[in-house]
């Protein structure tokens, strides 16, 4: 997880609710939120954007109660793994059934496929992404929030180094 440190001063502006901090906040989390999402989940725009929306209004709520003692980072963290669990709770698959629309004046689902199109290279990169995905998995969190720090955050190698050397290791692998 990327570490999210503010000032104690700008902190209690935003458990006092100050809309201009939580604006400050947004503008410097959301792109955090979003290339987690997309890296982690390869979820598309819309389900990052509802998962995203969503944090942002529990944050809101539950930093009234932040205990500035805390973590600040491993807070927020945990408010935004919670809205994703509750995303995917709430995410229900539909069959492929109930995708026709009982109003005969649209066109059903089924008819609106077009067969003409290669999906060879849909598949090719589907599969790309899932052996991405999958050799992501079998890394260790310090190897995987290293990769996520170069090749999404764009951060340098020793800017990595300086993160890494700045936080005791049992701060690096700990799931939030």
């Amino acid at each position: 997880m990327v570490l999210i440190e503010f000032e104690t001063a700008f902190l209690l502006l935003l458990i006092q609710q100050d809309e201009s901090a939580f604006n400050t906040f947004y503008l410097k989390t959301v792109d955090i939120f979003f290339r987690y999402l997309k890296t982690n989940y390869f979820l598309d725009q819309e389900e990052c954007e509802d998962i995203i929306a969503d944090f942002y209004v529990k944050f809101r709520n539950a930093v009234k109660s932040y205990d500035i003692e805390q973590s600040f980072s491993a807070y927020t963290w945990t408010i935004f793994k919670n809205a994703l669990k509750d995303y995917f709770k709430k995410t229900k698959e539909i069959r492929f059934s109930q995708l026709d629309s009982p109003n005969p004046d649209f066109e059903s689902f089924e008819d609106s496929l077009v067969d003409e199109f290669d999906y060879s290279e849909l598949l090719d990169q589907n599969f790309q992404l899932d052996m991405i995905q999958s050799a992501m998995q079998e890394l260790d969190p310090t190897s995987r929030e290293i990769i996520f720090l170069k090749f999404i955050e764009d951060k340098s190698n020793a800017e990595i180094e300086e993160i890494f050397t700045d936080f005791p290791r049992s701060n690096q692998t700990k799931n939030f």
